[in-house]
């Protein structure tokens, strides 16, 4: 603890020294404030002249105050001068140690208040140096204790105990030595009990450390349960889980309550100790003490050990008894200062347990020199990662993504789709390989340089409290207001800001809970717009949004993409259509790499994907019955299977995403079906019997009387998300509908957009 205290007070060593040393003089006043009534007392009933070294001419000076009446020959003083001298003492050494107590107080307030915002500072910027690794097997509530409650605890220590700490073992020392100047055989007696005190402090003062610091820990699994909690309260009301969270809260406070009433037990029982053994001494004093100071031959002795008479005044006497309470009142002090001491010791230990983790990557021993900004050719030759030793996450990993091209990343969840992306800004170390951007290795560029040229927009984004303008400028704190609401502009977001009473100086509540899903992630389409980094990693941006804010956020991000080496990691297959390539990874490993179309021929991974993604929508339960697909009515689109019909329930405006999915399927089977039963080719018309014909540049006229055209200037566009979409707004545009039906209303939003 003292070497956590000396290392962490570095720059306010000499004030504290300074504190030190007024410590020596306050302690010494307060030992010699029991003088002043020995002086009265030796005077008066045994007249003896005291004996002042220091101000003893101020005595001189007070003798003429008084008469000689009653003293002996051989005394100096007078009585009256010797009671204004010991007052004028007594109040002079209180009054220095009242001033000194303050100045101490002042300095421990100023020196315990800097250190815990000294260690504060440093523990947080430690932890946000640290790995994702380590922070994966920390709980957010613990980490919370040690910055908050640990540092609370030294910080406690330091203002509050320090300074009464060391005042309490040099009044020790100093009142021993005093005793033991005044009369050693006596203080030898009174100094009986000292062993039992000694032993009684040791042995409570260990239990006590214990039981704080198992304390500390119950306290520290509080914090993070009611973190958890109340982090996840939507969840908890949803699910009625407030009994069964009430409960697993309670389980946690009661640890902490017996942790806590073990440590209070055994302060209980210490204090009476310590008390009983105080009035054991006191008892001596009194009886041995006044049995030799009323004289007549009186002596104390057992065996060779005696006490003889006239060794011991009556001032004497009282300088004893006073002595005996200053004497054990530190060890009082003590036994209540080692609790907060241990409970000091323990938070220490856990604020170096954090300080003493090594940073989360090193940077490279040689100088970096190339240009700031890269151009984005990211190489993957042959990288194997994994979190825990023996069990790699990645194996094998060749993949090279050229600058500007468009990557997406699937695969069933635990494939290594996040942690391939999070290799690219060294979030974690690879075990073996290498990852290079524009042909240099990652860990020669600086951290700093390397992830200024990353830029990623997570699957639930964060945003930071403060205002919008500092949450889309972070990274970029010098952007100006035009190069801010030109970012916002870009990201569909602008138009929402600004209706809201302060624009973009309104605040942003913990984690953006006054703003909805779609709105955070176009926030941070916007930040990453501004930070404009050549490299950009999308995880997931659209997952867990409804069509409408999917389809603005899908806009944002065309703007996004723009002019960047794109790496997209997406569970919902219809959002690939405007990608390069797209990478299949399984078990750690590429298994697949190639575009839409021809993943989805090979009839691989990728396509028993796009078949699961499929498994309930209209191209896979035709096949069981008339299904009838949701398209604008009166008319309605319908595809024709065996078996009997289906009835068709009206659709809600919520299940506007699986409409929407039934409606791209089926329009690709009517064009495929037309395309194999009408023989249309590349230019000409042909005439299906089924759901409809279609080819390039074709139309198609199906039963019901739905119109569908497609004009498609690529092959094999008609695949494309884009062309699906398009393909939807010219089905809104051509049927007549209710304006109540909302699939119809939502497929003409669609369209005029």
């Amino acid at each position: 603890m003292w070497r956590f205290l000396f290392r962490n007070l570095r720059g306010s060593r000499v004030i504290v020294g300074f504190a030190v040393s007024l410590t020596f003089i306050q302690v010494a006043a307060d030992i010699l404030t029991a003088f002043p009534l020995k002086f009265i007392l030796d005077k008066v009933v045994h007249h003896i002249d005291p004996v002042v070294p220091v101000v003893g001419g101020l005595l001189s000076r007070l003798d003429p105050l008084g008469t000689r009446n009653g003293l002996n020959d051989n005394e100096v003083h007078t009585q009256m001068g010797v009671l204004l001298f010991s007052t004028v003492l007594l109040l002079g050494l209180s009054v220095i140690s009242a001033v000194l107590s303050y100045i101490q107080v002042l300095i421990a307030a100023r020196v315990g208040s800097r250190l815990s915002n000294r260690l504060r500072d440093r523990l947080f910027d430690h932890l946000q140096h640290l790995s994702l690794d380590w922070h994966g097997r920390q709980r957010t509530g613990d980490l919370v204790q040690r910055i908050t409650g640990n540092i609370l605890d030294v910080e406690k220590l330091v203002t509050d105990g320090l300074v009464d700490l060391l005042a309490g073992i040099l009044t020790l020392v100093g009142i021993l030595i005093v005793m033991l100047l005044l009369n050693w055989r006596f203080t030898v007696l009174c100094m009986v009990i000292v062993p039992a005190l000694f032993f009684s402090v040791l042995r409570y003062t260990l239990a006590i450390k214990r039981a704080n610091k198992v304390k500390a820990k119950a306290a520290a699994q509080v914090a993070e349960v009611a973190t958890e909690d109340i982090g996840a309260i939507t969840e908890v009301k949803a699910f009625t889980l407030e009994e069964r969270e009430a409960e697993h809260f309670r389980r946690y406070s009661t640890r902490l309550w017996a942790a806590s009433w073990r440590s209070g037990r055994l302060q209980a029982e210490f204090t009476p100790i310590v008390a009983i053994l105080i009035a054991a001494s006191s008892a001596t004093i009194i009886s041995v003490g006044g049995w030799i100071a009323a004289g007549h031959g009186h002596t104390f002795g057992i065996g060779p050990f005696f006490i003889a008479d006239g060794t011991v005044t009556t001032g004497a006497l009282t300088i004893f008894l006073s002595y005996s309470k200053q004497l054990y009142q530190p060890m009082r002090n003590l036994s209540k200062l080692m609790n907060l001491a241990s409970g000091a010791a323990a938070g220490a230990a856990r604020i170096d347990e954090v300080l003493d983790q090594a940073p989360e990557v090193k940077e490279a021993p040689v100088a970096y020199t190339g240009p700031d900004r890269v151009h984005g050719d990211v190489v993957f030759r042959n990288v194997v990662f994994g979190y825990n030793e023996d069990q790699p996450v990645l194996t094998g990993i060749d993949l090279k993504v050229p600058s500007g091209r468009r990557v997406a990343l699937v695969g069933l969840s635990g494939s290594g789709k996040t942690t391939l992306v999070k290799l690219i800004p060294r979030f974690y170390e690879v075990w073996d390989g290498s990852i290079t951007v524009d042909g240099v290795d990652v860990r020669n560029y600086p951290l700093e340089t390397l992830r200024r040229n990353v830029s990623l927009v997570l699957q639930d984004s964060v945003l930071f409290e403060g205002t919008i303008r500092e949450n889309i400028a972070l990274g970029r704190e010098d952007a100006t207001d035009e190069e801010i609401i030109t970012a916002a502009r870009l990201a569909h977001i602008h138009d929402q800001i600004d209706v809201l009473p302060n624009g973009y100086a309104s605040q942003v509540r913990e984690q953006g809970k006054n703003f909805s899903s779609g709105q955070r992630q176009r926030l941070a389409i916007a930040r990453a717009i501004l930070r404009d980094a050549p490299i950009l990693i999308l995880d997931e941006p659209t997952a867990n949004l409804d069509v409408e804010a999917e389809a603005e956020v899908m806009r944002a991000i065309d703007r996004l993409v723009v002019g960047r080496t794109v790496l997209m990691i997406s569970h919902r297959l219809s959002t690939l259509g405007n990608v390069d390539e797209i990478v299949v990874l399984q078990k750690g490993r590429i298994v697949e790499r190639g575009t839409y179309t021809m993943l989805k021929k090979m009839g691989g991974v990728f396509a028993g994907l796009l078949e699961e993604q499929s498994r309930y929508s209209a191209e896979r339960l035709a096949r069981r019955g008339r299904i009838v697909v949701a398209a604008p009515s009166p008319a309605r689109a319908v595809v024709d299977a065996a078996g009997p019909l289906a009835p068709a329930p009206p659709s809600p405006p919520r299940q506007l995403g699986a409409i929407l999915d039934d409606l791209r399927a089926t329009v690709d089977e009517a064009f495929a079906q037309g395309n194999r039963r009408g023989g249309g080719r590349r230019g000409e018309h042909a005439n299906g019997n089924g759901n409809g014909n279609g080819h390039t540049n074709g139309h198609g006229n199906g039963h019901g009387g739905g119109v569908a055209t497609l004009e498609g200037r690529v092959p094999g566009a008609w695949r494309s998300r884009r062309g699906v979409d398009r393909m939807a707004a010219e089905v809104a545009a051509a049927l007549d509908s209710d304006a109540d039906d909302p699939p119809a209303s939502v497929l003409r939003r669609l369209r005029d957009r």
